[in-house]
């Protein structure tokens, strides 16, 4: 299971929970990454074959980083 880090901030507040929802609905499992009392981020752990940054949940434009194990 690969782990990934999707910054959010360039998100309206309320794409934001929503871009949270979406990955968290297709995602074994989501976290958020809050800061200073806003959702800023999100950690996904993607359990699915199909290639996180190219499937239609991954929030466009928003920044990835593959996390290591």
């Amino acid at each position: 299971m690969q782990r990934y880090h999707v910054d959010l901030s360039s998100l309206e507040p309320s794409k934001r929970e929503e871009a949270f929802e979406l990955l968290d609905g297709y995602s074994h499992f989501a976290e958020c990454v809050i800061s200073e009392g806003k959702l800023e981020a999100v950690i996904v752990n993607w359990d699915s074959s199909e290639d996180f940054e190219s499937s239609p949940v991954f929030p466009k434009g928003c920044p990835c980083v593959l996390l290591p194990h």
